[in-house]
């Protein structure tokens, strides 16, 4: 920043006496000539309105007010990939299966554990017993695999239901050493007759970004009614020492968001106990087992 001033010569050889009479060529009677250039020296702050309103003013309002967060949650429909590597082409599932594998008398997994196996009774399903019909599989959803440092999303506690293959021709369900622990998930739009709860999941809309999947992670437990016993399980058949059984209790689900809507996949590769039959997820779930 430059600044101009212009000195006329009058100013230099005029004077004013005492009395405010102006002496002309007075130029000679002096040595020294002062010129009043009308310049503040009271110190200022200069260029820093923006830095305190950025540095302070904006920090202080952003700690006087609470941070605005965003509770809406959006629904998740299952879907799979029929090339795992292309993400872009991808069918809706139908009907997502859980089935769950109980230790037999010598402490091997059953092939297909029934429900008399943990101790249900004919009359416990027929009647709808509440020894039957509150027990549940609870399936448990968290931010990481890691223990030490999980934090719990959400969880969806899914109640058996006879399904149509479970009933005799007479109308009446088959006995308890038929049925099968097994949950089915059905599509309600395609299925409405189904059992859609757990079916969908449901997370904050804000977490999941285009392009930007979140994964979560899923473990199970089986609650029996009839014993009181909570059965943890585990993603295979067979027994680990406990540094490795760690690996081995999770399922992991993936969160994807386009524009079309919101999505979410079982990854087949992350553990072994994920198949995909036609447009059906199966999920073997096992007692766990450790040496």
């Amino acid at each position: 920043m430059s600044a101009r001033y212009k000195i006329r010569n009058s100013d230099l050889t005029n004077i004013v006496d005492s009395s405010g009479n102006v002496i002309s060529n007075a130029g000679d009677l002096i040595k020294d000539t002062f010129i009043n250039i009308p310049i503040n020296l009271t110190p200022q702050m200069t260029d820093q309105a923006e830095l305190v309103q950025r540095k302070f003013v904006d920090v202080e309002v952003e700690k006087a007010i609470n941070p605005i967060l965003d509770y809406e949650k959006a629904r998740f429909t299952p879907l799979y990939f029929p090339t795992p590597t292309d993400t872009t082409i991808f069918s809706l599932v139908q009907n997502i299966t859980y089935n769950v594998r109980f230790l037999n008398s010598v402490g091997f997994p059953t092939s297909q554990t029934v429900y008399s196996e943990i101790g249900m009774s004919d009359d416990d399903i027929r009647y709808g017993k509440k020894r039957y019909e509150n027990s549940f599989l609870n399936l448990s959803f968290y931010d990481t695999d890691k223990p030490t440092t999980q934090r719990l999303l959400s969880y969806i506690d899914v109640y058996p239901r006879l399904m149509a293959m479970n009933v005799q021709a007479s109308g009446l369900p088959k006995p308890a050493s038929q049925i099968p622990v097994t949950f089915i998930l059905s599509n309600p739009i395609k299925n409405p007759n189904g059992f859609s709860e757990g079916f969908y999941l449901y997370n904050y809309k804000d977490e999941v970004n285009i392009n930007l999947p979140k994964e979560i992670y899923m473990r199970a437990k089986f609650n029996n009614a009839s014993n009181g016993l909570i059965t943890n399980m585990m993603t295979e058949g067979i027994p680990y020492f406990i540094d490795s059984l760690v690996n081995k209790l999770y399922t992991k689900y993936v969160l994807y968001r386009n524009n079309t809507g919101y999505y979410y996949a079982i990854d087949t590769t992350y553990s072994d106990n994920v198949t995909l039959v036609g447009n059906d997820l199966v999920i073997n779930l096992y007692e766990i087992q450790a040496l």
